[in-house]
């Protein structure tokens, strides 16, 4: 390590080579997902990259190198269980939305109508065309801010008609 620590690339090389399989095989111990070992093992090769100059080459490289892989491990459980806490499982399957019987659709297609044609074009360009943020701004030739402004003026000009009707 203390090689590597001066920017010896062979050596630090052959140093991932030979702490690798100890890594993978304490990761594996840990980690029952073979994808998520295969993450973990590339998060503690490149948490120990961003380490490695707090290293004392007079001090063994076990215990240095384990203590990080045991960090990783664990911040990777703690990103876990906060996502899972998040997660909502339901029982069934939420009801379909109210058939609509096109009058909402002939409402959006009249406010979309009454926008001011800068607003309208932002508008279809992004939404109903599809286009990403710089190949509509060409296209109406003009800048992304400008685009963006008209697209939120669009947006909040029709959240005002549509939900005060």
């Amino acid at each position: 390590m203390a090689a590597a620590q001066r920017g010896d690339r062979e050596r630090y090389g052959e140093l991932l080579n030979d702490i690798g399989p100890m890594v993978f095989a304490f990761l594996r111990r840990r980690i029952r997902e073979p994808e998520e070992c295969e993450d973990a093992y590339q998060d503690v090769l490149l948490a120990v990259h961003r380490a490695c100059h707090t290293y004392e080459p007079h001090r063994p490289l076990e215990p240095w190198l384990f203590a990080i892989a045991r960090y990783v491990v664990g911040a990777r459980e703690q990103r876990r269980s906060a996502r899972r806490s998040r997660e909502t499982l339901v029982a069934d399957a939420p009801e379909p939305g109210v058939p609509d019987d096109g009058h909402a659709r002939v409402e959006f297609e009249q406010a979309v109508r009454g926008l001011p044609r800068p607003q309208r074009e932002a508008l279809v360009l992004l939404h109903v065309n599809g286009l990403p943020l710089d190949a509509a701004a060409d296209r109406a030739g003009t800048t992304t801010g400008a685009l963006k402004v008209r697209a939120h003026r669009a947006y909040r000009t029709l959240r005002r008609l549509l939900l005060t009707t």
